[in-house]
């Protein structure tokens, strides 16, 4: 007898809800496995960190197979980031001194290849790159390539960000004055600074029909002129007023620097006219009332990229863009 076809679709949802419900219970498991594996840890103090950082950070590949050395599996990363999101501010303080300390340049490889590089100073030019190179590849810090898997996997950019805010926290609150502490801030700083390069970044004008997620952070993230209140953001990214951020494929939703323009017939000198009387204004804009444009705000939200040239750039793209869509203004 041929099954029903309101029969077959039932049980075929029957078995999907409890393959869901089955891997549902199966991640939770899980995740309270890993929550004990890293509490365990956490109360191990010291020991238990190294024994998580001689796990996570892989060695070096050798020069030789530097190319040809699969990647590790993601699942370092990911226990690196739970780990560490897990401790609290003192004990990250020690995790990332024991990162920076056992975990980066091997000092003695980098005498001995020097010396390599001074004795070949008289040979041939291949001979003299080549020496270079390895000596070059050999100055790489372990953690720097655990920084570049992280952040391949979902939420890790974000992650490192997060992180060099706290290293950078250290180092101002002088915390510690490990000199391993400033060279992982610097490690990071030049990660961040490739991929959050001007190509990689993306324009975006904010308004009143942006997600609501992303106008809740523009307002949160104003440091210059605190927003009000929701009537007060609709104004600010209404008429004559221009709202414009840069955002990142790696960092969706999340504004890295948000800049506010007003458009007005003048240049004014009174910042509190533009930032607090609306009421002159009209529901609609009349392009022939508008030929300056004040940049009366800009906010860099993201602690972390703290160093990376993001405000000034944002400043001459939206300079070329205003000026690209009405004739000329007077900034």
């Amino acid at each position: 007898m041929t099954s029903h076809p309101v029969i077959l679709a039932f049980r075929s949802s029957v078995r999907c809800w409890r393959h869901r419900a089955l891997l549902r219970v199966a991640l939770e498991a899980s995740d309270v496995r890993c929550r004990r594996r890293y509490s365990t840890h956490i109360r191990g103090g010291v020991s238990g960190m190294e024994e998580i950082l001689s796990r996570v950070v892989a060695p070096l590949p050798s020069y030789e197979t530097r190319d040809k050395s699969p990647p590790p599996p993601e699942t370092n990363s990911l226990e690196f980031m739970y780990f560490y999101k897990s401790l609290d501010k003192e004990d990250k303080l020690c995790f990332l001194t024991k990162l920076s300390q056992d975990f980066g340049v091997d000092h003695k490889s980098v005498s001995e290849l020097a010396l390599k590089l001074l004795d070949t100073q008289l040979r041939d030019l291949a001979t003299i790159l080549l020496a270079e190179d390895r000596l070059r590849y050999t100055l790489t810090p372990r953690y720097k390539q655990l920084f570049s898997h992280i952040s391949r996997v979902e939420g890790g950019v974000k992650f490192l960000v997060d992180l060099r805010a706290d290293v950078l926290e250290i180092i101002s609150s002088k915390a510690s004055d490990s000199p391993h502490i400033r060279d992982l801030n610097g490690a990071l700083k030049s990660l961040l600074s490739e991929w959050f390069s001007v190509g990689l970044l993306r324009l975006e004008r904010i308004t009143w029909q942006s997600p609501c997620e992303i106008l809740q952070k523009i307002s949160q993230y104003e440091a210059v002129h605190p927003v009000r209140n929701w009537t007060d953001l609709k104004r600010r990214v209404g008429p004559y007023r221009r709202c414009y951020a840069f955002t990142h494929a790696a960092m969706p939703g999340e504004p890295l620097v948000v800049l506010h323009v007003a458009l007005t017939e003048d240049i004014s000198d009174n910042i509190q006219s533009i930032v607090r009387e609306f009421a002159t204004l009209d529901s609609d804009e009349d392009v022939n009332k508008i030929n300056s444009a004040i940049f009366y705000s800009i906010s860099s939200t993201q602690a972390g990229l703290q160093g990376v040239e993001l405000g000034n750039v944002l400043i001459k793209r939206v300079v070329c863009l205003l000026g690209v869509q009405r004739y000329s203004y007077r900034y």
